[in-house]
C-alpha cells in the first residue's frame, strides 16, 4: 500500500492532481488507514499511470478517465508506442499461424528464423517486429486472444530453448542480471535481449517476470552484477519499474528497455532494438575488462 505522496512519486502525477482525478472521475477508490489517510494499492497506482499517459498523449482528463474506468488494458492499447519497421514477409505468416492455430507452420517458421545463429539479427529484424504486427492484428480483431497467446507462448518456448542451448559462460567474468519487476509479465523482449547477450559471451542470470522488489534487491546484493537490465513493456509496469530503479541504482548500473523506457528517469536507456542493445552492452563489458 502507498501513501498519496508515494503514489505521486511512482506515477509522476502531482498529489493534488491525483486527488482531483479520484474525486471527479472515480479513477481509483483508495483505502483508508487507521488515521484516515488515503492508501493506494498496486492496481490503483497502475491505473493512475495509464491515466497520466493518456493525458500526456493529448486526451482530456474526462475522456481518459472514462477509458481507464471501463477497461484499463484497452485504454493502454490506445497509446501510441515506438514501432519498428518490419519489411519481412514472415510477419504476415506469423499472423496467419495465429489465425489458423497452425502448429507445424509456426514451428517451421521459428526453426528457420533461428537456423543461422545470428540471434541479434533474428531478434531485431524479424522476431520482435513480427510480434508487434501480431499485436496490431489482435487490436484490429483479425486474431483472437487465444491465437495471440498461442503464438506468444510458442515464441517464448523457442527463445527459452535457444537461451538454454548457448554454452554457459566460464565464471569469473562480468555478470548481468535481467528480468521484469513486480506485476510485469511480458517477457519476450527481455528474454530476447538475454539470449543475444548470452550468445555474445556474457554471463546472464535471467530472473523472468513478476519479481518482487525485495527479491531484486536480495539477488543484486548477493550476486553483485556488473549491471541489471529491466524493461517497461507496458504503461502499467511503470510504477514498479520506477520503484526498482530507485532501489537498485545505488547498488549497480541499471539499464532499461521496453516500449515505455523513456517515461522512467534515472536508468540508462537501451533503445528499441533489443539485439543491437545487447550486442553493444557485451562489447562495453568486454572493453571494461
Amino acid at each position: 500500500m502507498y501513501t498519496v505522496g508515494r503514489a505521486a512519486e511512482l506515477t509522476g502525477v502531482p498529489s493534488t492532481t491525483l486527488r482531483k482525478w479520484e474525486q471527479r472521475y472515480s479513477v481509483v477508490v483508495p483505502q483508508r488507514s487507521a488515521g484516515n489517510y488515503r492508501l493506494y494499492d498496486d492496481e490503483a497506482v497502475r491505473r493512475l499511470s495509464v491515466m497520466r499517459t493518456l493525458v500526456d498523449a493529448g486526451w482530456s482528463a474526462h475522456e481518459a478517465a472514462q477509458h481507464v474506468v471501463h477497461d484499463v488494458a484497452a485504454a493502454e492499447a490506445e497509446v501510441a508506442r515506438p514501432e519498428l519497421p518490419c519489411p519481412d514477409t514472415r510477419a504476415r505468416e506469423l499472423v496467419r499461424c495465429a489465425v489458423d492455430f497452425d502448429v507445424p507452420a509456426l514451428e517451421r517458421l521459428l526453426a528457420d528464423a533461428f537456423a543461422d545463429g545470428d540471434h541479434a539479427t533474428t531478434v531485431d529484424e524479424w522476431l520482435l517486429p513480427s510480434m508487434v504486427e501480431l499485436g496490431k492484428a489482435w487490436q484490429r480483431g483479425e486474431v483472437s486472444v487465444a491465437g495471440e497467446h498461442f503464438v506468444s507462448a510458442t515464441v517464448h518456448r523457442r527463445l527459452a530453448q535457444a537461451f538454454q542451448s548457448v554454452p554457459v559462460v566460464t565464471p569469473g567474468g562480468p555478470r548481468v542480471v535481467t528480468g521484469l519487476t513486480r506485476g510485469a509479465r511480458h517477457e519476450l523482449g527481455v528474454l530476447a535481449f538475454s539470449l543475444v547477450l548470452r550468445s555474445r559471451g556474457v554471463a546472464v542470470t535471467y530472473l523472468g517476470g513478476d519479481l518482487p522488489l525485495e527479491a531484486w534487491v536480495g539477488t543484486v546484493r548477493l550476486l553483485a552484477p556488473a549491471a541489471v537490465v529491466l524493461a517497461a513493456p507496458t504503461i502499467e509496469d511503470l510504477p514498479a519499474v520506477r520503484e526498482a530503479v530507485e532501489a537498485l541504482t545505488p547498488m549497480t548500473t541499471v539499464l532499461l528497455g521496453g516500449a515505455h523506457q523513456d517515461q522512467v528517469d534515472g536508468p540508462e536507456r537501451l533503445g528499441h532494438l533489443a539485439g543491437a542493445a545487447a550486442s553493444a552492452l557485451a562489447d562495453r563489458l568486454a572493453a571494461a575488462g
